[in-house]
């Protein structure tokens, strides 16, 4: 039969391992819910990010808008008859001002 002596040794290694596995456990969870917190933090952060970028692309395209707008407004007929009288002192031909040229065959 085993000693008193030897059954005490005998507990004292069971419950070490078994402080040991407890141990290990609380470790492994702890790693995991930090993993997880990580990765929500990261998500939130990247959210950001892509709500700033929307924001930025919006502006960006609120401004090629605009100059697009304002580039149809230069290339206006009305505009440019007006900037030719006013400026450069042309007007639109009479009949009797336009002249045909006579196209030569090769």
């Amino acid at each position: 039969m085993s000693s008193p002596r030897r059954r005490s040794t005998k507990r004292r290694v069971k419950r070490r391992r078994g402080i040991y596995s407890v141990a290990g456990w609380l470790v492994l969870l702890l790693a995991a819910l930090s993993l997880v917190t990580w990765r929500q933090a990261r998500g939130v952060e990247m959210e950001e990010e892509l709500r700033a970028l929307e924001v930025e692309r919006a502006i960006a395209e609120s401004d090629r808008m605009t100059r697009v707008r304002r580039i149809e407004e230069l290339r206006s007929r009305s505009r440019i008859v007006s900037f030719a009288r006013n400026r450069l002192g042309l007007h639109l031909p009479d009949d009797g001002e336009i002249v045909f040229l006579p196209v030569l065959e090769p």
